[in-house]
């Protein structure tokens, strides 16, 4: 395929997976998927209300799970993201908050001492009263917070479900051709990765540190595929996705030359400018909505 065909192929599939994405924004899984976050965001603020007697003992809280992290975020006036608290409380732990683990006694108190100073006094009035809050400022609080961290919560579970579709189709598609997976571990030497053999989330040497990989196939000569699955829900998002498959491809080329070949798989809404990044890293790109080709590219491979 000459360049300019390649590019043109790239250009219609980047339009067509947007049309994809925008269709499966109103599909009933989506308005189920909202109903769902709805549910899961009111128990989530109701629990936090409740572990944190009403915000009026958060280090204890925290120090039993960093999971109301997550609800005090949404509770400052503005709302704020992960990397912003970092910035107003430096030792804010945001690994805590994702997987739900205890905060250090220090850690909590300072997360504490950073939100009650940029906290949403207008919902949270009884702590300028120091006493317990009304059922009326309960339910103001609940209406408030609730549909934002909803928001949130959708797009994580509707971004997490697509990924997980997204590996799962590919491996399916190695599985029917064939191809053995192996078990996962460190990549430390080419032959580590067999001929017509895949390693599913596993890691690969770097002259550093090792870079994870979404799927590391085994070509012949010896040659690893290093293939990063990516879906992303804006062209803003899809920024920070393809960086981050160009820093990999960067540090595996650096590594071990071109006995690897870093490629992406592409799901969702994505600029083509983003597109034409990869293609000028030598990033193999595939779409998700057209794996006959990643079939064709490998046949092409003689495998």
């Amino acid at each position: 395929m000459t360049a300019s065909a390649l590019r043109a192929y790239h250009q219609a599939q980047t339009d067509l997976a947007k049309q994809i994405y925008v269709a499966g924004l109103t599909s009933a899984q989506a308005g189920d998927d909202w109903h769902a976050a709805h549910v899961s965001a009111r128990r989530q603020v109701v629990a936090a209300l409740k572990a944190t007697d009403c915000l009026r003992d958060i280090p204890s809280a925290l120090q039993a799970t960093g999971a109301h992290l997550m609800v005090l975020r949404q509770l400052m006036a503005p709302p704020i993201s992960q990397d912003q608290f970092a910035l107003l409380c430096a030792q804010y732990p945001k690994r805590a908050e994702v997987m739900g683990r205890p905060v250090t006694p220090t850690a909590a108190q300072a997360v504490a001492s950073a939100f009650l100073t940029g906290r949403d006094r207008r919902l949270t009035r009884w702590l300028d009263a120091n006493q317990a809050p009304t059922t009326s400022q309960i339910r103001n609080l609940l209406r408030a917070v609730v549909p934002m961290l909803s928001m949130q919560i959708v797009a994580t579970l509707r971004r997490g479900r697509m990924s997980m579709e997204q590996e799962g189709a590919l491996v399916s598609l190695l599985e029917q051709r064939g191809w053995t997976k192996q078990v996962r571990g460190l990549i430390s030497n080419l032959t580590d990765v067999q001929l017509k053999h895949f390693l599913h989330k596993t890691r690969f040497a770097t002259t550093t540190r090792p870079q994870e990989v979404d799927i590391a196939c085994g070509l012949p000569g010896t040659v690893v595929l290093a293939m990063e699955c990516k879906v992303t829900n804006d062209e803003t998002n899809s920024v920070k996705r393809v960086n981050d498959v160009l820093k990999k491809a960067a540090a595996w080329q650096a590594h071990w030359g071109s006995f690897v070949r870093t490629a992406a798989l592409l799901q969702g809404v994505i600029a083509f400018k983003d597109v034409e990044r990869l293609l000028e890293g030598k990033v193999e790109v595939f779409w998700s909505h057209d794996l006959h080709t990643f079939e064709a590219w490998l046949d092409a491979q003689g495998c």
